[in-house]
């Protein structure tokens, strides 16, 4: 399945004299999110756009170089089923964003940034619990408190941010039959501003290339200290990677801002 997404964001910074706090909290009518179906088994594409005024507050505010950010991070879960039967139904995916805002975004004034990419949020029923995990690179060692998330711009102003990324299923260099990286492109990288990506290949939470050996997804079903595959079928013979993005922006303001959490669709994975 293959998706394209774009967002559109005009943020407003509000100024208060006196001490008191500056807040950065666009609200829904500032930035808008559209998602494109386009066939693709293996890829899931998106696309972040950004308009600031710069005659504005927001323009010099983001252009700071104490602001960190637009910080793109992407974010999975997984579950069994086949394609048109997925375990986790549309609700429990909506339900994961949900519970993701709440703790990270809860009302634009009291966000928080990811310092673990591990269980970050979770959903509970009747066929078991499934987890919220981030997507960390190849050196487990992407995933910063703050500012180094998988790809970050600085100072780009009322620039396109990003024309298109993509994330696609490929095979390890190391163990290409049992083993899988993610990776990150884009279609038309700008020349201005300048893009930091410190990891092209992507990884599981712990850094390490995803799995899709059988007798390994079985053993990580079966043991309850692991719960990254845990809303499973016992015997699955493929497993459903299910991808989802946001961008963060900090700076000197006194709150941290998430977009929402956006999900880009599953990637079928056949096991070995």
């Amino acid at each position: 399945m293959k998706m394209k997404v774009m967002f559109l964001l005009v943020a407003s910074v509000f100024f208060v004299s006196c001490g008191m706090p500056i807040i950065f909290s666009p609200n829904t009518s500032e930035y808008s999110l559209r998602i494109v179906t386009n066939p693709s088994d293996d890829t899931v594409e998106g696309m972040l756009d950004m308009h600031l005024d710069p005659a504005g507050p927001n323009y010099g505010l983001l252009g700071n170089p104490e602001t960190k950010g637009p910080s793109l991070m992407f974010f999975y879960t997984f579950d069994s089923g086949s394609d048109a039967t997925y375990l986790l139904t549309s609700g429990d995916l909506s339900s994961l964003q949900t519970k993701f805002k709440n703790e990270f975004n809860k009302n634009g004034y009291e966000g928080k940034p990811v310092s673990n990419p591990s269980e970050l949020a979770s959903i509970e029923n009747t066929s078991g619990k499934a987890y919220l995990y981030g997507v960390n690179n190849a050196a487990g060692s992407n995933f910063n408190a703050r500012d180094q998330y998988v790809l970050h711009a600085q100072n780009q102003g009322n620039l396109a941010a990003l024309d298109s990324f993509t994330l696609t299923q490929t095979p390890d260099v190391a163990d290409p039959t049992n083993r899988y990286t993610l990776d990150l492109s884009w279609s038309k990288a700008p020349s201005s501003p300048a893009f930091i990506s410190n990891a092209l290949k992507l990884c599981d939470f712990n850094g390490q290339a995803f799995s899709k050996k059988r007798s390994e997804i079985e053993e990580k079903i079966n043991n309850t200290n692991n719960h990254e595959y845990e809303y499973m079928e016992s015997s699955p013979t493929k497993v459903n990677l299910h991808l989802y993005a946001a961008f963060f922006i900090s700076g000197p303001f006194s709150n941290y801002f998430w977009s929402e959490l956006v999900y880009l669709g599953a990637i079928p994975i056949a096991l070995e």
